[in-house]
């Protein structure tokens, strides 16, 4: 691709994706490359062996997406996880994982085999400042749903949410 006479060659279009295997794992707490999953971690392991299976062209799930269960749910981690825990930037990133980890676990038992599962956790700290989290999802209204759950406790806030999302 020949590059106009008037514009820099310099300025060539560039792409915005970028090799993976070149992003080096920092020491904790720094924030200039983070990974969704933490390679080691039991669930990404689990990924390579999942099981592919066929379209059966259900239009309804099997199980449907229950808020109010998967909300107590949500509710009881946070607190177990969090009752005694006094914030720290650095330990926060950590935990954010195990929080969602042991969601995920805990609802993949309950039989949503036919939803997609998106579990978002956020920690901060619990000062005199304010703070909103928000999420937007495109969904059916039928068939998906969502449930989320707060904890405040001295010294931080949590809060976490599931999507139940249904594909074929």
């Amino acid at each position: 691709m020949s590059v106009p006479s008037g514009i820099n060659s310099s300025m060539k279009r560039r792409g915005s994706m970028f090799d993976a295997s070149l992003a080096r794992l920092n020491p904790v707490g720094s924030s200039l490359c983070t990974f969704q999953e933490d390679p080691t971690s039991e669930l990404f392991l689990m990924k390579k062996f999942s099981v592919r299976y066929q379209n059966t062209y259900k239009v309804d799930p099997d199980k449907k997406f229950e808020p109010g269960k998967v909300q107590a749910i949500l509710e009881q981690v946070l607190m177990d996880k969090l009752e005694d825990v006094e914030y720290n930037s650095v330990m926060s990133r950590e935990l954010t994982k195990q929080i969602s980890d042991k969601i995920l676990k805990i609802l993949k038992t309950l039989g949503y085999n036919r939803h997609k599962l998106i579990v978002l956790v956020n920690i901060g700290q619990l000062k005199d400042q304010g703070t909103r989290v928000s999420s937007r999802c495109l969904m059916d209204t039928k068939r998906d749903s969502w449930a989320g759950a707060l904890y405040e406790g001295k010294t931080l806030w949590a809060t976490a949410t599931v999507y139940g999302i249904y594909y074929e």
